[in-house]
């Protein structure tokens, strides 16, 4: 290992110091789900990591909801923008541009797969002899593809454990707690604690009132979104 280090230049070992600690989040990720410690359910399930489940990279402010991560990491790896409201899969999914549009590519697993196969690739094609520009071009193309082939095999997960799904219709005129503030006016989604079919869920949440509920605060669900998003307004 020494040897293979030490005849690398200085622009591969940072490569490779970009594409071995990715790896290994891999394998650990790998790991984890395999022995039941990575597959989580986070906007409906309360994952008890700690780890806020709102992290779903949405800086538009498009209220896109933050989808089921799989993983555990807190970072929703697929979108629910293809199920219903009672969390099956929607009969007909469309072309294959639709199915690609409801992709969450930039989850922690996707980031890392695409970190991960970068690295590698751009250190194998200028360890061959090719221009660095070159390798880093090709690696972005197949860093992508990884992310994409990430995000298609966590989107068919899901839709072969959307059966088990908590419907939030059932949610309708429950009580719960704000866990994560809750922006005023839809401008965006904190999150609220709730008990749903006699278990206490945590859910993305959004609110037609003028001001932000705070964490903390008794809210009653009014309402679901399109995006599976609960309705509240403070009690």
């Amino acid at each position: 290992m020494r040897i293979w280090w030490e005849s690398l230049t200085l622009l591969q070992r940072i490569f490779a110091a970009v594409a071995i600690p990715a790896t290994l989040l891999l394998v650990v990720q790998l790991v984890l789900t395999l022995i039941g410690l990575g597959d989580h359910d986070s906007d409906l399930d309360t994952d008890g990591d700690g780890v806020p489940d709102d992290l779903d990279l949405d800086m538009d402010g498009d209220s896109i909801p933050d989808g089921i991560d799989l993983d555990g990491d807190g970072i929703p790896d697929v979108a629910v923008a293809d199920l219903d409201h009672d969390g099956a899969p929607e009969g007909d999914h469309g072309s294959l541009s639709d199915g690609l549009a409801g992709l969450r590519l930039f989850t922690f697993r996707g980031i890392t797969a695409f970190l991960a196969v970068w690295g590698w690739a751009v250190l194998a094609i200028t360890r061959a002899g090719r221009p660095w520009l070159a390798g880093v071009l090709i690696g972005l193309v197949m860093g992508v593809a990884a992310m994409v082939l990430i995000a298609l095999t966590m989107q068919m997960i899901l839709r072969l454990q959307a059966d088990g799904t908590v419907s939030l219709a059932n949610a309708v005129g429950a009580g719960g707690e704000v866990y994560l503030s809750v922006p005023a006016l839809r401008a965006g989604e904190g999150k609220v604690n709730v008990v749903i079919q006699d278990t206490m869920t945590e859910c993305a949440a959004v609110t037609d009132e003028e001001s932000a509920i705070p964490t903390g605060t008794p809210v009653t669900v009014i309402g679901v979104t399109k995006d599976r998003q609960l309705i509240v307004m403070s009690r």
